[in-house]
């Protein structure tokens, strides 16, 4: 083969898809037959030696042999890639911190947050996943350490946080100090499926033994623990020790409930995922009810009946209900209720509405236009008491579902009474999976966004070619045998994006446009269409420069106030300052940065050197102790030293700094008359008969008389016989 461009040797097993600072691993089978495999699951083929491998962000490119193992490549070998993980393992971390963040949402947690790279810890050493709104999380220990860091973490996370859970992973040696603590460890894996990774959690007990079960047949207790199914129901084996919660509190079980012993009213949905739907229900008390995803949604009119039901309590004090299904019955004492449970006519009167009202937003979407409230329900045909807030919710939802990528909130289209987003727009967007508490101002910007997305998506379906003279019988085609052609399909997805990517161009959004130059490059067939993605491109290379060198003058200024204040800034400052250089840093290439990166090295040393010495605080308390210490010594007429003070008060006196000895001696003779011996005098150099050697700089911090050198043994013998004299 002619030696067009070297071969890149630098293969790896792992990649992360659509953009090189993402989360979202994947991993290439290395046999040929599951090669097909991965690629139908990642057609777009946007892979990339993720920032969070510890790659280089280059672009990868999958690569199939059936005489060695398949890989990815570097699209570009003109640099060298530094990473140093890249076999199917590299990027476990990534699937772990997505798997648990799913299954928190799954056991209907919110505010949860993956971090990959924790303060003070490096990419692949720790997953924290935070959730309950950060009070609460689950500490992945990926990396070794040893028993005392472990035990320092420990105490620092819990000061921080209400709860705590901690995963070890297949190399932490720590899992064994955990089970000596509560009795058993928790490990966390993942283990190769086919073109993917699946994470397993393992029960590990004294006896050494592991039982490995998938993640998602685990559950969170109401105190926070995680619990494995060898955790919930081995009987045998020695339990872990019950904390004080368990001692005071009975366990949670599961009550079975028959179908005649309760009833459901008023159902407003609150949430779902792929598999089950989540209900607010009236129970005597407020409960939630989970369903199946393959029942039909539950309308707020009617009353139901669980059927294969079971009853907990679940840590936000709901009575958490898990049915296998309802049944519609008559409600005798409901106000407002049919006096009928709801037949098949009332399914269908539901699936009409939802029908009326996609085809009413579609149709304002073409019209690149907006709606009320009040037009839709003319166009429902429903009366203004049968659509409340949450009656409103439950359609809307119906319409938005199943959520597809590139697929715009046509809810966005329904103007409120004020002119802006509808009342039910924030709960709408909540349901779809944006984050809980979005600003007015978030809520407003995803709003207007949502708005252009809806109008140039539907807007570049109505395009349909004029008749030609040669067919004047051919009618137009309709929008469903126009969405049957592939390309027109494609055509129509190209122009979408490219009018997002306009739009994100004129506000200067450089992410979006990276985000959507992927997809348009997957999309362009023609030269033009190609031609058009290459200015895109062009332009978020150029950004990209531009934000490079930004973040390089900006890290250059820092480490140059760094250098020019930081001695005399307060530590807390100090490592304020100093947080801000690193992160910028960490941004750039270890090649713009050197200098910088130097100086934030000795920087961080300084800090950590600053950190083991006392606090102010800490120079009072002392002072107190040694100040009655030397009164005591005074009245005894015999001198000390600092090793003699370090075991009288149990302070670490003599293994401090020069400067926070000297320190301590002025907060001790701070309050001392100026015609009185200073009380530091009685503290001697070790056993000798003379001053120690920071007695001089002590009088001259106090602003007292300081004697020449070859004078101060005199004035220090002067000094000590007022003591011994009581004077």
């Amino acid at each position: 083969m002619p030696p067009l461009e070297e071969e890149d040797t630098r293969k790896v097993q792992t990649a992360v898809s659509g953009h090189a600072h993402s989360d979202v691993p994947v991993f290439l089978p290395t046999d040929a037959d599951d090669y097909d495999e991965f690629i139908c699951l990642h057609p777009q083929r946007a892979f990339y030696c993720g920032t969070l491998l510890g790659g280089c962000g280059n672009r990868l490119s999958p690569k199939q042999y059936r005489d060695r193992k398949c890989h990815f490549a570097h699209v570009s070998a003109a640099e060298r890639c530094q990473r140093a993980e890249r076999d199917e393992a590299s990027a476990d971390h990534l699937y772990i911190g997505r798997a648990l963040a799913a299954w928190l949402k799954n056991q209907g947690q919110r505010g949860i947050q993956p971090m990959y790279k924790p303060k003070m810890h490096e990419v692949r050493e720790v997953v924290d996943v935070l959730y309950s709104g950060g009070s609460r999380l689950l500490r992945v220990q990926l990396a070794r350490r040893s028993k005392r860091e472990w035990e320092e973490a420990d105490a620092e996370l819990r000061a921080r946080r209400s709860g705590l859970d901690w995963f070890m992973g297949p190399d932490s040696l720590l899992a064994n100090w955990q089970v000596d603590r509560q009795g058993y460890a928790l490990r966390i894996q993942c283990r190769s499926v086919g073109a993917g990774r699946e994470v397993e959690v393992g029960t590990q007990f004294p006896d050494g033994s592991v039982e490995w079960t998938r993640l998602t047949e685990c559950t969170l207790a109401p105190d926070g623990r995680v619990l494995t199914p060898r955790l919930l129901h081995a009987k045998d084996d020695t339990p872990p020790p019950p904390s004080e919660t368990e001692q005071q509190e009975p366990p949670q079980v599961a009550l079975p409930i028959t179908p005649d012993s309760i009833t459901l009213h008023d159902a407003a949905l609150a949430g779902a995922t792929e598999t089950e739907h989540f209900y607010e229900v009236s129970v005597r008390v407020t409960a939630r009810l989970t369903l199946p995803s393959w029942t039909s949604f539950l309308d707020s009119r009617w009353t139901y009946q669980p059927i294969g039901a079971t009853l907990t309590v679940g840590d936000d004090g709901l009575w958490h209900i898990a049915a296998d299904s309802v049944r519609p019955v008559e409600a005798e004492h409901a106000p407002d209720a049919p006096t009928e449970p709801p037949s098949t006519d009332a399914r269908s009167h539901n699936e009409e509405t939802v029908t009326a009202l996609r085809e009413a937003l579609e149709d304002t979407a073409r019209d690149c236009g907006m709606v009320n409230m009040a037009t839709l329900r003319k166009r429902a045909l429903l009366s203004e008491d049968e659509l409340t807030i949450g009656r409103w919710l439950n359609l809307l939802l119906q319409i938005e579902r199943p959520r597809l990528p590139g697929k715009p909130v046509l809810s966005a289209l329904i103007k409120g009474p004020d002119g802006g987003p509808a009342p039910f727009f924030r709960d709408v967007l909540e349901h779809l999976g944006w984050e809980r508490n979005l600003s007015d101002t978030n809520v407003l910007a995803v709003w207007n966004r949502e708005i252009r997305r809806a109008h140039a998506a539907y807007r570049a379906t109505t395009s349909t070619p004029a008749p030609t003279p040669q067919e004047p019988e051919r009618r137009p085609p309709s929008r469903t045998r126009l969405s049957d052609s592939p390309a027109l399909r494609r055509r129509a997805a190209y122009d979408v994006f490219m009018d997002l990517a306009r739009e994100a161009q004129r506000a200067n959004d450089f992410t979006y446009v990276e985000q959507l130059t992927v997809d348009l490059e997957a999309l362009a067939v023609s030269t033009t269409e190609q031609q058009a993605v290459h200015e895109f491109t062009d332009w978020v290379t150029d950004q990209a420069a531009e934000k490079l060198y930004q973040d390089w003058e900006r890290l250059a200024a820092l480490t140059d106030q760094l250098n020019r204040e930081g001695d005399d800034l307060h530590l807390d400052q100090l490592r304020r300052l100093l947080h801000r250089a690193e992160k910028l840093a960490q941004s750039l290439a270890p090649e713009l940065a050197t200098d910088e990166r130097r100086d934030i090295t000795r920087w961080r040393e300084h800090v950590v050197r600053l950190a083991k010495r006392p606090t102010l605080s800490d120079i009072c308390r002392y002072a107190t102790t040694v100040r009655l210490a030397l009164r005591w010594a005074a009245r005894e007429r015999r001198t000390t030293t600092w090793s003699e003070l370090t075991q009288r008060i149990g302070a670490p006196l003599a293994g401090l700094h020069p400067d926070d000895k000297v320190s301590v001696l002025v907060e001790v003779d701070r309050e001392t008359p100026e015609d009185n011996p200073p009380l530091s005098a009685l503290i001697t150099a070790h056993d000798t008969h003379r001053p120690h050697p920071l007695y001089r700089q002590v009088l001259f911090n106090l602003d007292r008389l300081t004697p020449a050198p070859e004078a101060l043994y005199m004035h220090w013998r002067m000094a000590l016989r007022r003591h011994f004299e009581g004077r």
